[in-house]
């Protein structure tokens, strides 16, 4: 008997723990599947103070790379409809949608900084950790280059993800770069003088701000759940046609002839 319940408690036991293994693939597979609607804002921002740091950057830099991603669509009043705002991916949003406005406005009133970028757009993100990449570009354009560019990424899986590719160049001005490149020959071309680079993953949670420095660049990023509107239908009129049932026209019948009888 005793040997029954220990056989009997040993496969219990057993279909415990299988359990328990398979529930965690379950969750994932759940999470997986997850579609969830945010709304992103960056702002990145140059550091134009003077503060010494022991990180060395390279001196006329080798061309890079970066993953290219999904461009953010301009909203224009006259030609964008705003419902779009509402149940459309990847349009950046206007003045009034912004939700880091106060934050922006800090940084563009303190001289230590020079704001590139401020942007905010609603996405889809899925549960599956797939990356969607963000084109970024800011600031002044020379040769071919932004003095801001790069990417963002953004993903999901048991947290949020914020994955910077960034990039920012430093050009040297027009008086030595002649100098620099006659005397050695060449034509004049523009070159990239010093490139600092952003290069992080930071897990996030939603609803909250967050802030990743460098010795050059300041990154905010606010990441909030969204809930989309429905599409709004157009509405089509359509002909019906109604089939009038017309009634026989009436019968006068003499009442004062005589009846037949047969």
């Amino acid at each position: 008997m005793r040997s029954r319940i220990l056989h009997h408690w040993r496969l219990f036991t057993a279909f415990f723990v299988a359990l328990l293994m398979l529930q965690p693939a379950f969750v994932l597979a759940d999470k997986a599947d997850d579609e969830t609607w945010y709304q992103i804002e960056v702002i990145i921002a140059e550091r134009t103070d003077q503060l010494s740091t022991l990180e060395s950057f390279p001196f006329q830099p080798a061309p890079i790379s970066w993953p290219r991603g999904r461009t953010i669509t301009p909203f224009t009043p006259e030609t964008t409809n705003r419902n779009e705002l509402e149940n459309v991916e990847f349009i950046n949003l206007p003045a009034d949608l912004l939700i880091l406005k106060n934050e922006a406005r800090m940084l563009e009133n303190n001289a230590d900084y020079k704001v590139l970028v401020h942007q905010s757009w609603r996405q889809i993100l899925k549960g599956n950790k797939a990356i969607t990449w963000i084109d970024i570009k800011g600031g002044y354009a020379w040769g071919g280059h932004q003095q801001l560019e790069g990417s963002l990424g953004f993903s999901k899986g048991r947290f949020l993800h914020v994955h910077s590719e960034l990039h920012l160049n430093q050009f040297p001005n027009i008086q030595s770069a002649k100098q620099t490149l006659f005397s050695a020959g060449q034509s004049l071309v523009p070159i990239v003088e010093t490139r600092y680079s952003l290069i992080q993953r930071r897990k996030m949670r939603s609803k909250e701000l967050h802030y990743i420095d460098h010795p050059k660049l300041v990154l905010l990023v606010k990441i909030i759940p969204f809930t989309p509107a429905e599409p709004i239908l157009e509405q089509v009129e359509v002909e019906v046609e109604v089939e009038v049932e017309v009634a026989d026209e009436p019968t006068l019948v003499d009442l004062t002839a005589p009846s037949i009888v047969e």
